[in-house]
């Protein structure tokens, strides 16, 4: 098996956050070893189930979707609930039987290998031992789908493993407890610290695809200066998604379906703005 050099050091050192967590802006540091942080996952990470999949955007499918349990963020409108806020359902995976597994997708059409969520960043230490494990035997790219809220610590590990970035913009640039990011993404400093890590990716050359998720009742606070942003950063491609469905705990704007004016407001908008849409 061929090593890279640099995903062989980044797996390395992954593996101290297994006892020392710093992947996210939550820092949960030792507690990372009993699964006591914030996402609750521990040294074992689980799949709550992967597949080909249809669904992504085009120039990523068939994709190979690999659904991680945990996440970092606490959406109050999160669909994917039963995992994200689980970190042990699904089964427990690793990093050899998840190479198997990504070879068999990998020889039946997939044309990517998507680590997806709940959220992948607290798995990079699963993540980068099982791209390691692969070695040259992989030949499709490995995309990063993600919440984006992350340290530069994870980006630094992800640097050189990683052939595709995804991150979600989902939330306006207000800061604050009443900040979308903060009230319902359950995530302090969203913008400052989501939008950082795009701009590091960005900056460095790698290929981004950004999408954002139109929320009922959100095109003010969240989507305009969402796209106003993405505007200002040409090599950009950008994903809007339209698939917002309320749960049933919902409140205010969030407990209604979105609108077909609100799809087309956003949509208006972004060919205003110039932007680089992908379907």
């Amino acid at each position: 098996m061929t090593r890279d050099p640099a995903i062989a050091s980044g797996a390395e050192r992954a593996a101290a956050h297994l006892a020392e967590c710093h992947l996210c802006p939550f820092h949960c540091g030792p507690r990372r070893a009993d699964a006591s942080g914030v996402c609750r996952v521990g040294a074992t990470s689980y799949v709550a189930s992967e597949m080909l999949h249809m669904g992504e955007e085009e120039i990523l499918r068939p994709a190979h979707a690999i659904f991680f349990s945990g996440c970092t963020a606490t959406c109050t409108f999160c669909t994917a609930a039963r995992f994200a806020f689980r970190p042990t359902y699904g089964v427990p995976v690793t990093a050899p039987q998840l190479a198997r597994r990504i070879l068999q997708r990998q020889a039946e059409g997939a044309r990517s290998v998507c680590f997806i969520g709940g959220d992948p960043a607290p798995h990079i230490p699963l993540i980068l031992a099982t791209l390691e494990e692969l070695g040259a035997r992989r030949t499709i790219p490995a995309v990063f789908n993600s919440n984006f809220y992350l340290t530069d610590a994870a980006l630094d590990l992800l640097d050189g493993a990683i052939d595709i970035y995804l991150p979600d913009l989902k939330f306006g640039p207000a800061s604050g407890p009443n900040s979308c990011g903060e009230r319902i993404g359950g995530m302090p400093d969203y913008w400052a610290v989501v939008t950082g890590c795009i701009d590091r990716v960005l900056d460095a050359g790698q290929t981004v695809l950004v999408r954002h998720l139109l929320m009922p009742g959100h095109f003010d606070c969240c989507t305009a200066p969402v796209l106003a942003w993405l505007a200002e950063r040409p090599a950009l491609t950008v994903s809007l998604l339209t698939q917002y469905l309320p749960p049933a705990h919902a409140r205010g704007p969030l407990a209604n379906t979105l609108a077909d004016e609100e799809v087309a407001q956003a949509q208006r908008l972004a060919r205003q703005l110039g932007l680089q849409l992908v379907r």
